[in-house]
């Protein structure tokens, strides 16, 4: 198990591995929360602790709740409201970063495209 945390503490989420890549999204909240995402079953991530930690934000659809810190206001992950959806995103940066220097980060157009438009490494 892989563990990282908001900037506080408050919020710690422990994941089974390091991913193998990580996607940098453009949409309107991605590139406002700076988030780069991990994508895991929720079956497979551990939130602690698991309720009140957080805020949640959601509009157009509602199918996604974004939960943040609600202490230092870090963006921590999102879930799907639909809970048979077998997928979540867990936000990358919360993980020490020695354990993403080999990970890759796909440039994601889900501003317009919704495809793949590039790839980097973690700097």
């Amino acid at each position: 198990m892989i563990e990282g945390s908001c900037h506080c503490g408050a919020v710690r989420i422990q994941i089974p591995r390091a991913p193998n890549e990580v996607k940098e999204c453009n949409c309107s909240i991605c590139r406002r929360t700076g988030g780069l995402l991990a994508y895991f079953s929720p079956e497979d991530v551990r939130v602690i602790p698991a309720s009140g930690a957080t805020d949640v934000y959601m509009w157009g659809d509602r199918e996604i709740e974004f939960h943040r810190c609600k202490i230092c206001g870090n963006f921590t992950h999102w879930a799907p409201t639909d809970k048979n959806m077998d997928r979540m995103g867990v936000n990358a940066r919360l993980f020490p970063p020695e354990l993403l220097t080999e990970i890759r980060i796909l440039k994601f157009d889900g501003a317009n495209t919704w495809t793949v438009t590039g790839e980097r490494r973690w700097l």
